[in-house]
């Protein structure tokens, strides 16, 4: 392994060691690089044959690091183990055909069918990094809820154009995937705040968008471990599908 930031280096160590000890070793080559302008937390991609961990100068500043690494490693991990959720080569033609199909162009459109794929694949990453942390006892159920709610909007965009109906239907993709996180998890929803920052949510939308929100929290929550190829690919194409179509509805 190779490390640009010496400060990240006993994160990274002990991250990979507490995959290994959990059953999720990771078999390639893994390289960590601190980019101290990163507008959000991290990410992970593949690079000259091996995996790089991209992590924001304030991740490691935060003291979350740490959880960040496993996260990131999950979903080298499901990439690793030719996971459905991760086959990039299923995700590019399945976004392509939607793209084309519906002319979508413009930025905040393939931002929002971009999000909704990620999360599901945060999703699956998740299922493996929760099992690590409740190995480990690095993170409590405290710090989970905190964390998730923090993935709440409790006040939709007001305005009618496109894309204010695009961003809001955004919103309720990171609401649900917050809600769905919890109860794949079986962690407690503190004071019920998620639920009632989501009902505030909902109570300011139309019936569409409430029922959409059901679907979406529903699909998922009920995500399946064991899936085929053939029908990942039909429930992501039908998933995005409805985003789309939502989205176009007046």
């Amino acid at each position: 392994m190779q490390f640009k930031n010496y400060n990240v280096k006993d994160a990274v160590q002990n991250a990979l060691r507490l995959m290994r000890d959990s059953g999720f070793a990771i078999s390639g080559k893994v390289e960590v690089v601190v980019d101290a302008d990163l507008p959000f937390m991290g990410y992970s991609t593949q690079r000259g044959g091996g995996n790089v961990i991209v992590v924001a100068g304030r991740a490691v500043e935060s003291g979350m690091i740490e959880g960040l690494l496993i996260h990131e490693l999950c979903h080298i991990y499901r990439t690793e183990q030719n996971h459905p959720s991760h086959n990039k080569e299923l995700q590019n033609r399945v976004g392509y055909h939607l793209l084309h199909e519906y002319e979508l162009s413009k930025d905040y459109q393939v931002k929002t069918v971009q999000q909704a794929v990620n999360h599901i694949q945060d999703l699956y990453a998740d299922d493996i990094s929760f099992q690590v942390f409740k190995r480990s006892q690095a993170l409590t159920e405290e710090q989970s809820h905190a964390f998730f709610l923090d993935w709440i909007n409790d006040t939709p965009m007001k305005g009618k154009s496109g894309r204010t109906r695009w961003l809001n239907i955004g919103t309720i993709l990171n609401n649900c995937f917050a809600f769905s996180n919890l109860t794949r998890h079986k962690i407690r929803d503190i004071e019920g705040k998620v639920e009632k920052a989501v009902e505030q949510f909902l109570s300011q939308t139309d019936e569409d968008l409430k029922k959409a929100h059901s679907y979406f929290r529903d699909f998922m929550t009920n995500l399946k471990e064991d899936v085929s190829e053939q029908q990942f690919e039909k429930d992501l194409t039908e998933y995005l599908n409805k985003i789309v179509k939502l989205a176009q509805k007046t």
